[in-house]
């Protein structure tokens, strides 16, 4: 059987060249270092991309002053997530939780990561702000249309990378009240060709029957396969079995193979 190894990505690649031009450098430099990488034979606008990676991953920090054009690597380590538990009686904390169990989880299965701008600055999980824990801080490229600022409202998402950028594969909200229809309307607003996959989280068996109501009403019913509801114990059971075999996966020594290509 061949063996297969992931595709390198976009960011890989800029990554990369920063590195071999010392961490540091002006656009047109991170170009000519990557002009001719395989890369580029199938993307005939890799130049555009190359420019919309560096304003799209948080490892890529621009230098001052403004509209430089010089850029940096930032390669600090995301601290390693620590066993956690969701207390329901307390839901305004349990959202910013509940969202950074979902980056971490999302993170470690190897997927980009993206909340709200809002959340990035006011949400913290054990004791970092979820603007440091993401590795996209505005979602606003991947998507075009005019439902745009509703989806960059969509408390988690997971994405990958082809040739054309990032996509959402994985979309979550969480919600601890009765406002579940809000969650749904963000949710279905990510365009259909990328055929993500949709979550609603909630902490009990009201929000989970208020989820069965609501998904076979339009415009929900046309769509209800792409939807799953889970309860936030299945989120809590879910993330401390991934940070424990994470743990253990490391104190091995083994790596998993995207972890080799990408940062």
């Amino acid at each position: 059987m061949e063996l297969r190894t992931p595709a390198m990505t976009w960011k890989t690649v800029v990554a990369d060249a920063l590195r071999q031009l010392g961490g540091e450098a002006h656009l047109s430099e991170i170009n000519e270092v990557i002009e001719g990488h395989s890369k580029t034979t199938t993307n005939p606008t890799w130049r555009d991309t190359i420019r919309r990676v560096v304003r799209q991953y948080n490892i890529f920090e621009p230098v001052p002053p403004d509209r430089s054009g010089i850029y940096r690597l930032v390669e600090t380590e995301i601290p390693r997530p620590q066993p956690q538990n969701l207390d329901s009686a307390e839901p305004t904390i349990n959202h910013g939780i509940a969202q950074g169990m979902l980056v971490a989880v999302g993170a470690t299965y190897g997927y980009e990561t993206f909340v709200p701008k809002t959340d990035q600055t006011t949400q913290k999980f054990q004791g970092k702000k979820l603007g440091q824990l993401v590795s996209i801080d505005d979602c606003t490229s991947i998507f075009k249309g005019p439902n745009v600022a509703q989806i960059r409202e969509i408390d988690v998402l997971w994405l990958s990378e082809d040739e054309y950028g990032p996509y959402p594969v994985y979309g979550f909200e969480v919600e601890h009240t009765t406002r579940i229809r809000n969650g749904l309307d963000r949710l279905l607003k990510i365009p259909r060709r990328f055929n993500a996959e949709m979550f609603i989280l909630g902490p009990n068996d009201e929000q989970k029957e208020l989820f069965e109501r609501r998904i076979v009403q339009a415009p929900f019913r046309a769509h209800q396969h792409r939807f799953r509801f889970r309860l936030y114990s299945q989120l809590e059971q879910l993330y401390n079995s991934v940070i424990q075999h994470a743990s253990s996966r490391d104190a091995f020594g083994l790596v998993e193979q995207y972890r080799r290509l990408v940062i």
